[in-house]
């Protein structure tokens, strides 16, 4: 596809909406139609070299298996990882990302912002958009002239798209070329994976660990009741959900029906998202422990032992937790830190830790799903300028400084004495940095997440030992390597689909037989189309 496409073309192929551009969380090495051709030139795809970064030793260590590195105080002598800035102080550079923090003030007004572009030696202007208007406002975006970075989450026709509008980085990043950006370089190859589009790299990746969903429990609830807090069996679980559950001290056990359905399928060691066997692949929503999961559920429900208004979207299950008013919630491992820093306070009782999957019954090996390996893809906008891109790099370089060096700190911290003050080792936001360091830089590069809670190092060590013992037990959706088209322009349309019938079914409005009516609508209008799709592309990645 031409330079030239226009903006109704763009739309067009985008289904004239963005609807599935956040209703997934990594880009995944794609196809175009058919799916076996796109899978082909990604097979052959030279990723970049991967050189962990050896600068900063952790307090704890990292595994093969992908813990995370933990670190008890900020690096007393930070490293300097980049001793030239990337920017000359003349250039300026434009970047277009999705924001989940409230929108800072504007950088002449913001020091934090200006200190991080004095560092680059750019003049780095951000266009954020908050996160429930990026679907609608991506389309517009691709259409016209690309700003120099768009953060882009899954979006339909994604290898045209990319052809047309953005800059194949493989020349510059490909095999040991990513010597030039030592930060970049420190991304793992199942993060660049997902940015291999049109047989190229066609972006950066924003890495995430394995670590996945965690389900957060108030382990101090749970044993002032004189609970277990890590149940062996599902049927300690259950004791456990009545145990802490009483309306009359507003309090239940659990927010999500969806997530404990989820949970019990973990218990049972259900295959997580697709099944594949001998190329053949069955979506989990297809097997028997799916409805055996949802039946559990519904009896959790009828029980009482969820929030009354755990159905509510945008239900406040944080607050919900950090209050006391329900004692177990699954959430991303991201945010931990969240929690520690909204609830864990000196001389407050309040103690979160993760819970493992107990079995489901004697036969069942517990699972957990892997978390995916990138949240988004930076594109960078097409040119024949090298040097720009260059510079561009060197930038993302710049901002993908991992924990411990002096980048770091600036790029999330920002100015000592303004934005941060250090505290026993650890640098702690002054107000004026809350306010201002919601610019979120990291959208467009990024490090491999540390474990750190400034000021709590028993978490970090908290979160380390859980992670040792949750990260083997992580299993892959093998359909995370693949690309269906059809799964990226129809996703929300089938995902809600299932979630409206679950949620009849576990409401009580129907019956059960109700999911396999659904699963029938479900194939008919795309899945089975998902399936194919999905199984061409593995058998072309063979």
């Amino acid at each position: 596809m031409s330079e030239s496409m226009s903006r109704r073309t763009l739309l067009r192929l985008m289904g004239g909406t963005a609807a599935a551009a956040i209703a997934g969380p990594t880009l995944s090495a794609c196809s175009s139609s058919p799916a076996t051709s796109q899978q082909q030139q990604n097979s052959g795809v030279q990723l970049p070299s991967y050189i962990p970064y050896q600068g900063v030793k952790p307090d704890l260590a990292p595994t093969k298996d992908g813990v995370m590195s933990g670190f008890l105080r900020y690096p007393a002598t930070p490293i300097v990882g980049i001793p030239d800035r990337p920017g000359t102080g003349s250039e300026e550079l434009t970047a277009f990302i999705q924001q989940f923090r409230p929108i800072p003030p504007a950088a002449s007004r913001n020091e934090y912002w200006r200190n991080v572009n004095d560092k680059l030696g750019v003049t780095l202007n951000l266009q954020m958009v908050p996160s429930a208007n990026y679907a609608d406002k991506l389309p517009t975006v691709l259409s016209g002239e690309l700003p120099d970075f768009t953060m882009i989450v899954n979006t339909p026709n994604m290898p045209q798209l990319l052809d047309a509008k953005c800059q194949n980085l493989s020349e510059f990043l490909a095999g040991d070329a990513i010597k030039d950006y030592p930060m970049l370089a420190n991304l793992r190859p199942e993060a660049w994976r997902t940015t291999a589009f049109n047989g190229g790299i066609y972006g950066i990746p924003i890495p995430r660990e394995r670590v996945g969903v965690i389900w957060f429990t108030r382990v101090d609830i749970v044993k002032a009741h004189g609970l277990n807090p890590a149940p062996a069996t599902f049927a300690e679980f259950k004791e456990l959900a009545k145990g802490v559950t009483n309306p009359k001290e507003n309090r239940w056990a659990f927010h999500g029906a969806p997530g404990v359905r989820d949970l019990i399928l973990r218990m049972m060691g259900a295959p997580v998202g697709w099944q594949e066997e001998g190329g053949k692949f069955t979506s989990i929503n297809e097997l028997d422990q799916t409805k055996q999961a949802i039946s559990d559920t519904r009896e959790l429900v009828k029980a009482g032992y969820f929030h009354p208004d755990t159905f509510t979207q945008g239900a406040p299950f944080k607050d919900w937790i950090g209050g006391g008013r329900v004692v177990m919630v699954a959430d991303n491992y991201s945010a931990w830190p969240q929690y520690v820093t909204q609830n864990v306070k000196p001389g407050s009782p309040v103690q979160f830790d993760g819970m493992l999957p107990p079995k489901y019954d004697a036969s069942s090996t517990p699972n957990l799903g892997r978390g995916v390996p990138s949240f988004s893809t930076t594109a960078f906008k097409k040119t024949d300028d090298k040097e720009r891109i260059k510079l561009m790099l060197r930038v993302a370089n710049y901002l993908a400084a991992p924990f411990g060096t002096q980048e770091y700190l600036i790029n999330r911290y920002g100015k000592e004495g303004v934005d941060y003050t250090m505290v026993n080792g650890d640098p702690i936001l002054t107000s004026k940095g809350e306010v201002e360091h919601t610019a979120e830089f990291y959208r467009i590069a990024d490090a491999p997440w540390p474990l750190y809670e400034p000021g709590h190092p028993e978490e970090t060590k908290k979160e380390h030992a859980y992670q040792v013992k949750a990260v083997p037990m992580t299993l892959a959706n093998p359909a995370d390597a693949l690309y269906s088209e059809t799964y990226n322009r129809k996703r929300n349309t089938l995902n809600k689909l299932l979630d409206d019938a679950l949620a009849d079914v576990l409401q009580g409005r129907k019956e059960l037989a109700a999911w396999d009516d659904a699963m029938d609508r479900w194939r008919k209008q795309g899945g089975d189309q998902v399936r194919k799709e999905y199984e061409e592309a593995f058998a072309a990645s063979k």
